[in-house]
């Protein structure tokens, strides 16, 4: 894809994009530090890193009353705005951060945030670019914002190895660069008609408004059964993923005993690798493949990572093969979640077809709180009742059952709402 091609109205949208993906890949980087910053610099207790794993699903509880709000929106870029402000620029609060609870706020609103700038994102993609080029384009973002994402991540480490207390002010940079990547996000005109509001505007009840988001969401589902297969192989494959996330900083830190730099080196950069070299190939893999036939071969991927950590256990603590093996697995991990954050961003617009897409997302998004609520309890009773191995082969499980349920479903409903090209 050549950009200089492109006419101007979507030329200046790709180049925002880009330009926008740079400055995200701060908060990128901070999204696969903060757990290892939770444990080793605030000292967080095994309850409160399964809180913050909580946080981000839950938050995107909300995710479909903004998705609503944002389809009947006239003013589209104040959601960017919003998003910009309150869950990016607050982070520079974190310059007086001294408790593990004080940085559970401040990422709850990082999240609560998310919940609103992901549908509206996709909204861009949608309106502005056509079928055939857009998980090509996200493609090229993505591989920006990891390339940002995986220095910042490296100079991180090395910096908290010499002075653990930094982590402060970069929370604090990093909310500077996500809020310049929303407002650039907001400079961006959606192509979409402008409908005149009636004369006589009649103000939506309470109760209608609280409402109205819910029932859009089941009618989606239930008129849409393809999305609705589709979601529920995400459900399976978010469980397996949710319940891993409190547990591995403790597997990382307590049992391997990494320093930043190698806890870093494993969850920031070998993680990212995959999209920073191969997403746009697997953005061009994307529009070309049918979404059901796309997350059963990453599902499956990323099945072997999980079981690759129950492997190194063998040797944690006693020799470096355990680490070996585990930047092993973080490397297979990064190539499976190219796949499946391709698939995360971009198929629900496959899905949509010619309605909006925000709302298709903002179910999407929504029903991550939902497991959200579940996987990490379930993560932490296992740790408790069994032992760490015992997580990491439920969450083999979950991820073998999920990329079954793809396969399955992309013989049954692969021609069902849209047809493609396979």
């Amino acid at each position: 894809m050549k950009i200089k091609e492109l006419n101007p109205f979507v030329r200046r949208t790709v180049y925002l994009l880009m330009i926008a993906a740079v400055f995200n890949g701060a908060v990128q980087s901070l999204g696969q530090t903060q757990d290892i910053i939770a444990r080793k610099a605030l000292r967080a207790q095994d309850w409160q890193l399964m809180l913050m794993t909580m946080i981000w699903p839950i938050s995107n509880f909300l995710s479909i009353w903004w998705g609503r709000f944002f389809e009947r929106s006239r003013h589209k870029s104040r959601f960017f705005v919003f998003g910009g402000v309150l869950g990016r620029l607050t982070l520079v609060s974190a310059i007086w951060i001294t408790t593990m609870n004080e940085f559970l706020v401040v990422m709850g609103l990082l999240y609560s945030a998310n919940s609103m700038l992901i549908p509206a994102q996709n909204s861009i993609y949608q309106r502005n670019i056509r079928p055939q080029r857009r998980a090509a384009v996200y493609g090229y973002t993505m591989s920006l914002g990891m390339a940002v994402s995986v220095a910042l991540t490296f100079v991180a480490g090395r910096v908290l190895d010499t002075q653990e207390s930094s982590f402060r002010w970069i929370l604090a940079i990093t909310g500077i660069a996500g809020f310049i990547s929303a407002i650039l996000q907001s400079r961006i005109k959606i192509q979409e008609p402008i409908i005149d509001p009636p004369h006589h505007h009649i103000k939506a009840k309470f109760r209608d408004t609280l409402m109205d988001p819910i029932r859009r969401s089941l009618e989606v589902m239930k008129e849409n059964k393809a999305f609705a297969a589709f979601e529920r192989s995400f459900s399976i494959y978010g469980m397996g993923f949710i319940m891993m996330q409190p547990i591995i900083p403790i597997y990382m830190v307590d049992k391997l005993q990494l320093s930043y730099t190698n806890n870093f080196l494993a969850k920031g950069i070998l993680s990212q690798l995959g999209m920073l070299f191969l997403a746009p190939l697997f953005g061009k893999l994307h529009d070309k493949m049918h979404p059901f036939k796309y997350i059963g071969f990453s599902f499956a991927l990323l099945m072997l990572f999980p079981l690759l950590f129950v492997l190194s256990s063998l040797w944690a603590g006693e020799s470096v093969i355990a680490v070996i093996i585990v930047f092993i697995a973080y490397t297979i991990f990064g190539l499976a979640m190219t796949g499946v954050n391709m698939a995360w961003n971009m198929s629900s617009i496959f899905f949509a077809g010619d309605e909006d897409a925000a709302m298709y997302q903002s179910v999407h998004v929504t029903l991550t709180g939902v497991r959200g609520l579940v996987a990490p309890v379930l993560g932490f009773a296992l740790l408790r009742l069994i032992g760490i191995e015992a997580v990491f082969y439920v969450a083999a499980g979950f991820l073998a059952l999920a990329s079954y349920m793809s396969f399955r479903d992309y013989r049954r409903l692969r021609y069902t709402k849209v047809d493609i090209v396979d």
